[in-house]
């Protein structure tokens, strides 16, 4: 099992604005209420009882480009990218320094980049998913 591909806040946003990567909040609800989530990026929660049949349609699917987690400081990024790495999904990268930061790096936020609401995010994963 390969180490997972780890990058920073701007490199994420880099490849989603080039069409290299979707990136996905895995936060809760309340997490993007409260913050707002990348833009770009599509919110597709954790906590939701559907998230591994989701995740495991998106990177089946995978749209020909990587898949980029982010959470709040990156623990939930790691567990997740850990398990998926193990059922053989290599093609998720890992936003370690999160919307927040920690000693990875500042974060999203405090980068000061751009954030959409909740229900922009959570739009763009329903048109997303209604791609072939």
């Amino acid at each position: 099992m390969a180490e997972p591909t780890i990058i920073s806040a701007p490199e994420a946003a880099v490849a989603v604005n080039n069409g290299e990567m979707i990136l996905v909040d895995i936060r809760s609800p309340g997490e993007w209420a409260e913050t707002g989530v990348a833009k770009g990026a599509v919110a597709m929660t954790l906590h939701s009882p559907d998230f591994s049949k989701q995740i495991g349609a998106l990177l089946t699917a995978e749209h020909g480009k990587s898949i980029g987690l982010i959470c709040a400081t990156g623990g939930r990024t790691a567990y997740v990218i850990n398990i998926l790495s193990k059922n053989g999904f290599d093609n998720v990268v890992d936003v370690s320094e999160g919307m927040i930061g920690n000693e990875r790096g500042p974060g999203w936020i405090k980068r000061g980049m751009p954030l959409v609401t909740a229900d922009v995010a959570q739009r763009a994963y329903q048109l997303l998913a209604l791609q072939p």
